[in-house]
């Protein structure tokens, strides 16, 4: 299996810890994913903490870890480790994707042309804040419709989605989502229990786009919290943090990632905010007055973890 050795030492101007990896059976999964693991359970206990000395105990080790880790002169640091994918991504990465540029709707601006999407579970990672394994699984109209038509039936969803509609008319809408190359809709868990509805989308081709200055790869979210056993500040940030994870560590080109709720929606405000977005403007839909709310790439990196 594997061993580590982790100590920590003052040092100027920042704190460090040093981790050793002493296994010299590198190419099993399970020390893999043993040492990212401990790497992230070391920089969530010491929210200080900025950075780890990376050493080894022979050569195989090393160039093993400099191959998985984005070392920099022996040292990793915290902003560095949460942007690569590891086992937490479950598909090919976005960024992967050549890039095209074509225009799918007349009424948006030219945009790359998106990947495929993927299939079944697409990012879970444990969150050691709220002690939670937190998920993310394509929508699938054979199995998920009943619980997705309860969802948008329950009074307080349909406050704000308006879409308290009848089980056949949203498996309509689910299959749409699916067919629209610009929409990934997912099903969120905790501990493999469904919390939630979140569309993840490509802003370009998105009726969004004409209201602010897009860019290529700008993210947004549409969500939904559908089991009232999941709502309070303990599954909303471990949630929110984890999509917003998701979409950066998906596409490195992806700087921003927005949402445009309802300028009335105080309670999402509240949550979403110290979370990192900002609340840049408010505008007007056709059908609703709108808020833009921003989270851009840096800051997420450097300030939420």
């Amino acid at each position: 299996m594997h061993d580590f050795t982790t100590f920590i030492f003052e040092s100027q101007p920042e704190p460090t810890i040093q981790l050793t990896l002493q296994s010299t059976d590198v190419e099993n999964q399970a020390t893999q994913v043993g040492l990212i693991d401990e790497i992230d359970r070391l920089f969530t206990q010491e929210k200080s903490l900025t950075s780890v000395a990376v050493s080894a105990s022979d050569p195989k080790t090393w160039s093993y870890l400099a191959q998985q880790l984005p070392l920099f002169d022996q040292t990793l640091t915290r902003e560095a480790f949460y942007q690569s994918g590891y086992h937490w991504h479950k598909h090919t990465p976005s960024a992967n994707f050549p890039l095209q540029r074509v225009q799918s709707d007349s009424r948006y601006r030219s945009h790359p042309l998106r990947p495929n999407k993927p299939t079944g579970e697409v990012y879970k990672r444990t969150d050691l804040d709220a002690e939670l394994d937190v998920s993310f699984r394509l929508l699938d109209i054979t199995q998920d419709m009943p619980m997705f038509t309860r969802w948008m039936n329950d009074p307080r969803v349909a406050h704000f989605w308006e879409q308290a509609w009848s089980e056949e008319k949203l498996t309509k809408f689910a299959q749409e989502r699916l067919n629209d190359p610009h929409i990934l809709p997912l099903i969120g868990e905790f501990n493999g229990q469904p919390f939630g509805y979140v569309e993840a989308y490509w802003v370009c081709e998105d009726r969004l786009s004409p209201y602010y200055d897009v860019q290529d790869f700008d993210r947004g979210i549409h969500l939904l919290v559908g089991e009232q056993a999941f709502r309070g500040p303990r599954f909303f940030n471990a949630w929110m943090r984890a999509m917003s994870h998701y979409l950066f560590i998906d596409d490195n080109r992806t700087q921003r990632i927005v949402l445009e709720p309802r300028s009335d929606n105080e309670r999402l405000f509240n949550r979403i905010l110290p979370l990192g977005y900002t609340k840049c403007f408010e505008f007007n839909f056709p059908h609703k007055r709108s808020a833009l709310l921003m989270l851009q790439r840096e800051a997420f990196f450097k300030e939420q973890w």
